[in-house]
């Protein structure tokens, strides 16, 4: 279902470039009327519902009969400006995908769930889950080296980041300013309309791989429990967009484990040649086997182990109980670390 957006403006260049943009670029998302006054927009509009609409702040009639019908906001070229007469202002000389952002969140924060968001019928999105086996494994460098990756070949792909403490934008920035809490919020609240939120929400980094940034509090993350995770990831299979979504994780032992088990094509287990990675990695295996021999869980045949930081990929001792998938060497390197990572070869292999 496409959003009926009613823009209305008395600046006609305006009007033009705007509708234009939206015709070009979203013509599958959105249908836009544009009007130059309320008494055009009464008198041309027919009898279509109207999602969004759009005012301009230089026009002065009362909007209150509106607001009751539609979700309405004005258009202002006043960049701090958030409200006026208690309805959202939108600076109306942003990039015209950031007030469709502003429009997706608009219905998203109002949304009583008639409006609909798909790409796509098909629902065969891949979910992946990195996780380190002991601190500084390199779990996430190269979740985002493979999420990279794929992006680069065209791979519609969203890298997830479900860390209590994300470092990830020390890899990746995007052009957004909705921070992952907003998601959360949508979730739980259970009075928005997801999908929405997250269109509205997503950036894309210059390799073209979608993510969120991360929470403006990191203790916003302990609010996302096993049933909110799993209602994320369907909503985003669902949509119908990504053909990967790559889940970035702290380990845990428990329920959580248990549903990325359950939701997952893959789970990347990633630990470091130390001493330490060896030993954690060891107990990790037998401590899994324990589960699911005990019926408590069904993942061994969904692991791929990974051994990260290797001094010489030529002369590795690992304990014999473990069947590591790949050992990627150290790499020492000024520039971004996932640049480097995303053209070691065996991160084809992964798919």
């Amino acid at each position: 279902m496409k959003i009926r957006l009613a823009l209305v403006d008395s600046d006609e260049d305006y009007r033009k470039r705007l509708s234009d943009f939206y015709i070009k670029n979203y013509h599958d998302r959105i249908e836009i009327m544009a009007f130059s006054s309320l008494d055009s927009f009464e008198k041309n509009r027919g009898n279509k519902p109207i999602d969004v609409m759009l005012v301009s702040e230089s026009i002065e009639e009362d909007l209150s009969w509106y607001t009751e019908k539609m979700n309405v906001a004005y258009l202002s070229d006043r960049d701090l400006i958030e409200r006026k007469n208690n309805i959202k202002a939108v600076n109306k000389f942003k990039k015209p995908e950031k007030i469709y952002k502003e429009i997706l969140n608009i219905l998203a924060d109002s949304s009583n769930g008639d409006i609909a968001y798909k790409f796509s019928d098909k629902n065969s999105t891949l979910v992946e889950v990195f996780m380190p086996v002991n601190g500084g494994a390199g779990a996430t460098s190269l979740a985002i080296a493979y999420g990279k990756r794929l992006a680069m070949q065209g791979i519609p792909t969203l890298y997830l980041n479900f860390e209590l403490l994300n470092t990830s934008k020390l890899f990746m920035n995007g052009d957004g300013n909705i921070g992952f809490d907003e998601i959360i919020y949508a979730i739980k609240s259970k009075k928005q309309n997801v999908p929405l939120k997250i269109e509205s929400s997503v950036v894309k980094s210059r390799e073209g791989l979608d993510f969120f940034n991360e929470a403006r509090i990191a203790l916003d993350m302990l609010e996302m429990n096993d049933e909110n995770i799993e209602m994320l990831i369907k909503e985003l299979q669902g949509m119908g967009k990504y053909r990967n979504i790559i889940i970035d994780s702290d380990l845990c032992m428990g329920s959580r484990l248990k549903l990325y088990s359950k939701l997952s094509h893959k789970i990347i287990l990633v630990f470091e040649e130390s001493a330490i990675g060896m030993k954690k990695m060891s107990d990790l295996n037998k401590a899994l086997q324990l589960l699911e021999n005990g019926g408590n869980i069904d993942i061994t045949n969904k692991i791929t182990v990974i051994c990260n930081k290797v001094k010489d990929v030529n002369q590795v001792s690992v304990p014999s109980d473990l069947s590591v998938r790949e050992f990627v060497k150290k790499y020492n390197s000024d520039d971004d670390l996932t640049d480097v990572l995303r053209q070691v070869p065996f991160l084809e292999n992964l798919r």
